[in-house]
């Protein structure tokens, strides 16, 4: 299985290559970012952001097809909703004080209704819809992987700067509040690169499984790290192994790469479970016996 899959990636024009950048692509911001996620509790988001990104996706291809927007991409579509669902989130939740769950609701179902209208209008629609849905990693573009790059280079720039505030807001938001900082901004900020990593983790799984792409490798990790800086480095190598072996079965077996992927990372979540339970029985067991 494994020469089959070496061979074909060393083949001229193997789209592999493309896929494999992608992965890595993926993986460095999904235990980045997802850890935030587990951390502020905020998973609803993620699944409404996604949801959501139809509506982008669908309107690119109806200008694409119907209106000749050659330069409105699917990726581009899904940014600039992305950023809207983040803004909107922010300014209802905080300044407006509506609930959270209602607001996201509206959005989720709003978003994809508006994306199946658009793709439906759209010659070609049934093969369109099962690709945004479910994706397929295999057909990454180049063009794509340029998106990527730059998503994951803004969101490793933000990180890196305001991380010790997305950390007050993850766990204590009214600390932050108290020293002065603004908690609209921060907490805009932080759903903006929840919404741009959802984006880069729809181009592999599709809209509607990335949510377990993005939330279960950190959450996998933080059955056995305590601090935040181990969860991210954990849930990298977990959404990164997950991914490659998910991409190596589907190649080898004709299985959808996205669902394999997912599947994986599930498993690996619940057996995650399964060690700490098991190492909660057994430790006092063994201190009992010492």
């Amino acid at each position: 299985m494994l020469a089959f899959f070496l061979r074909d990636l060393q083949s001229p024009g193997s789209l592999l290559r493309l896929s494999i950048i992608a992965i890595l692509l993926c993986s460095i911001v999904c235990g980045i970012i997802g850890s935030y996620v587990v951390a502020k509790r905020c998973s609803y988001v993620v699944g409404a952001v996604s949801h959501s990104l139809l509506g982008g996706i669908g309107l690119a291809r109806f200008c694409q097809l119907q209106k000749g927007w050659a330069w409105f991409s699917p990726m581009l579509g899904a940014i600039l909703v992305a950023l809207l669902v983040a803004a909107v989130i922010s300014f209802l939740t905080l300044r407006k004080r509506q609930r959270e769950d209602s607001v996201l609701s509206a959005i989720w179902a709003m978003g994809m209704a508006t994306g199946l209208s658009f793709i439906y209008a759209t010659p070609g629609h049934p093969q369109d819809l099962q690709g945004y849905l479910f994706g397929n990693i295999l057909l990454v573009s180049r063009q794509d992987l340029l998106w990527m790059a730059v998503l994951n280079i803004i969101i490793l720039i933000f990180v890196s700067l305001f991380h010790k505030r997305f950390l007050c807001l993850c766990f204590s938001e009214e600390w932050l509040r108290l020293r002065g900082c603004h908690v609209g901004l921060f907490n805009f900020l932080l759903y903006a690169l929840i919404s741009l990593t959802v984006v880069m983790l729809s181009q592999l799984v599709g809209v509607l499984l990335c949510l377990a792409l993005l939330i279960l490798p950190a959450a996998s990790a933080a059955n056995f790290c305590r601090s935040l800086p181990p969860i991210m480095f954990c849930g990298i190598l977990i959404s990164l192994g997950a991914s490659m072996s998910g991409l190596l079965l589907s190649y080898q077996y004709d299985l959808p790469a996205g669902a394999t992927i997912v599947e994986l990372i599930a498993v690996t979540y619940l057996l995650c479970i399964a060690g700490r339970f098991l190492h909660g029985k057994i430790r006092p067991t063994i201190q009992k016996g010492d």
